[in-house]
């Protein structure tokens, strides 16, 4: 057992306990190590916008290509901080908010059609094996389930209701398997970190 030395690796092991120690109750340590990841995010994308984005676009396109319309947009940026101006000047902070939420609305509308209709192409498939008769036997129990209107008054879509309901319970139920092993293997991750980088100890 040989306990790191490094300092890196101690900040790490620090600020994964401190992460950790919410399972047990709210503390200072883990409000210390989540208001310091909040600042280090936020700093770094206020960096990396600054470097990568703002200086190489207004050099680019304002300075060399005389493209002026483009200081029209940063002024719309700065009324975003008229929000936080006292007085009767914050309802100008609505206007890049507007047009920020009907562009974003207008950029998901166009394409959030593409998904579903995948799904449903790939529920068309032709009956020529078991595996793709069953597939569609469970997709229509599946539909089944939420017929509430003949629900009662038809037994087939009744017992095919009920079969639809064990349907979504296995595959919610898979999905949250699914999302809960990721969850561990962060876990047995960032451990192993722990017991092997930080205290040295051998696993595996």
């Amino acid at each position: 057992m040989h306990v790191s030395t490094d300092p890196q690796v101690w900040v790490m092991a620090l600020c994964t306990l401190a992460v950790y120690s919410y399972l047990y109750k709210e503390n200072p340590f883990w409000r210390l190590a989540e208001y310091s990841l909040v600042a280090l995010y936020t700093s770094y994308q206020v960096a990396n916008l600054w470097n990568n984005y703002l200086i190489p676009r207004t050099k680019t396109y304002i300075i060399e290509r005389h493209q002026y319309y483009y200081i029209v947009f940063g002024l719309l940026g700065l009324l975003y901080y008229f929000r936080y101006l006292p007085g009767k000047l914050q309802w100008l902070a609505r206007y890049p908010i507007a047009l920020e939420v009907g562009w974003g609305l207008g950029a998901v509308i166009a394409v959030s059609p593409r998904s579903p209709m995948q799904q449903l192409a790939d529920s068309m498939r032709p009956l020529t094996n078991v595996n793709d008769v069953i597939f569609f036997l469970l997709l229509l129990t599946a539909f089944m389930y939420f017929f509430f209107t003949v629900g009662k008054r038809s037994p087939v879509v009744s017992v095919g209701g009920k079969v639809g309901r064990l349907v979504l319970m296995v595959a919610l139920g898979t999905a949250f398997g699914n999302t809960i092993q990721g969850r561990i293997s962060l876990f047995l991750q960032r451990l192993s970190f722990l017991l092997s980088n930080w205290l040295g100890i051998p696993i595996g």
